[in-house]
């Protein structure tokens, strides 16, 4: 079971079931839909082509997620 915690932008409780599925989550759902999303992602796609070669081989994509900045509820 995880630890309640507060919303760093509300407050109020984040739910247990919201933390047990996001567990780096800081904002509650609410917050979160307010903000559009807690974090924006990253897609970049992976060359797997031999350097120099003009054929354009992707073997996967690279993901990265960085989070945005919160800001208190009162403050938009």
């Amino acid at each position: 079971m995880t630890t309640p915690q507060p919303c760093a932008r509300c407050g109020n409780e984040i739910p247990a079931e919201r933390l047990q599925a996001l567990p780096e989550t800081q904002v509650c759902v609410a917050c979160s839909r307010a903000m559009g999303g807690e974090f924006t992602v990253y897609v970049t796609p992976e060359r797997i082509s031999k350097e120099g070669s003009l054929k354009k081989n992707y073997g996967g994509y690279t993901t990265r997620k960085v989070r945005k900045p919160i800001k208190p509820a009162g403050g938009e």
